[in-house]
Order: structure tokens, then C-alpha cells, then sequence
């Protein structure tokens, strides 16, 4: 379980293209087997997706606009398109995060655009976290229609 938390965290820290999800699907599979508990896998992956998604936030709010203000224009960011980009931000955050969860790699890289357009942490989070209701309605519902009572 450990190595899914660890691909989980990495997916959601920015690890383009990590098969996190992947490795979460195949725990799922093998904690259907009766490996191991189910609940605590989904708690782990949750504390692990959450972890990711906090670091990503914190190292774009801490350094990522001081570094893009300074190394931008290397990379096609000019302060036009950085004014721009915190403005779209301030405006339409929230629908980017709740969204932007199902584009890849828009879901890895929201942690960093998100904290680097000062995007507040409670709007990242309500909406992240809003997200992971409705994934838990979808997994209780798949749990309860696709796996035989043990009784």
C-alpha cells in the first residue's frame, strides 16, 4: 500500500503522467481479493492524493510567482500573460480546480498554478475536496453493485 501512497502523492505533487490512478486501480482489484482492507486503502489514498496536492499548492504559493516573475520570459510568460492568468484565477479558480481534476496534465499542475495565481487555500481545497465526494458517491456505488457480501 505503501508504494500506491507514494504513486498517489507523486500523481497529485505534479509527476506528469505517473500512473498513480493505475496503481490505485490494481490496489482496488487485490483489496477486492480480500488482501487487504478496502476503507484503509481508500483512506490512504485520499491522505496521499491530499498530500500531493498541498505540497504542489504550497512550493506555487511560496515560490512558484517569484520564480516565474524572474524565469518567465524563458518559457513564453510574459507579466501580460501572468496579470492575465490572476485574473482568470481570482475569476474562475474554483471551476478550474473542481475541472481541471479531469485533464491531464491539468490535474497534476493545478497545485502550482493554483498557489502561483494566489489562488486561496480554502477555494483549493473546498473544491478538491468536493471533488473527492462525488469519487466517493461513484466508489460506494461501484463497491456496493460490483463486489459479493462476505457475509
Amino acid at each position: 500500500m505503501a508504494i500506491v501512497v507514494a504513486g498517489l502523492f507523486l500523481e497529485s505533487a505534479g509527476v506528469i503522467f505517473l500512473p498513480g490512478e493505475t496503481l490505485l486501480i490494481g490496489a482496488g482489484f487485490v483489496a477486492s481479493q480480500g488482501a487487504f482492507n478496502p476503507l484503509v486503502l481508500f483512506a490512504l489514498g485520499i491522505m496521499g492524493t491530499s498530500a500531493g496536492w498541498f505540497t504542489a499548492y504550497y512550493i506555487g504559493y511560496k515560490v512558484g510567482i517569484k520564480w516565474v516573475k524572474k524565469h518567465g520570459r524563458w518559457i513564453g510568460i510574459t507579466a501580460e500573460r501572468l496579470n492575465k492568468t490572476h485574473t482568470f484565477m481570482n475569476k474562475y479558480g474554483s471551476i478550474v480546480v473542481l475541472f481541471g481534476r479531469f485533464i491531464v496534465p491539468l490535474r497534476q499542475l493545478q497545485g502550482y498554478i493554483s498557489g502561483s495565481a494566489e489562488t486561496t487555500l480554502q477555494d483549493f481545497y473546498l473544491w478538491n475536496m468536493a471533488l473527492r465526494q462525488i469519487e466517493w458517491v461513484g466508489f460506494t456505488m461501484q463497491r456496493s453493485s460490483c463486489v459479493p457480501n462476505r457475509s
